[in-house]
């Protein structure tokens, strides 16, 4: 049995500071999570990556997790940052 203090490190580590945002061009549905500028988490849903078809174009039958992103969707996190809806943290 994992101790309870532990599981509640792991999930504030995965969940942490995650913000819903979707995406301008599909409507794809996703967590993402500023560290720095430059840094960027994204966790994507099975629902998102089905409806993203350019996800799914780039990543040509391989699995999703190896594609970086979306440019549309790398787009609407920009756009979430300037207006204050996702924070860099």
């Amino acid at each position: 049995m994992i101790p309870a203090d532990t599981l509640a490190e792991r999930r504030a580590y995965l969940e942490g500071g995650l913000t819903e945002i979707s995406c301008g061009h599909c409507g794809a549905r996703v967590r993402a999570r500023k560290a720095s500028p430059q840094q960027t988490s994204v966790q994507w849903t099975t629902p998102a990556a089905r409806s993203c078809a350019r996800l799914a174009a780039a990543a040509g039958g391989r699995p999703t997790a190896l594609v970086p992103t979306c440019p549309e969707l790398r787009d609407s996190i920009d756009g979430a940052v300037r207006e204050g809806r996702l924070e860099v943290n």
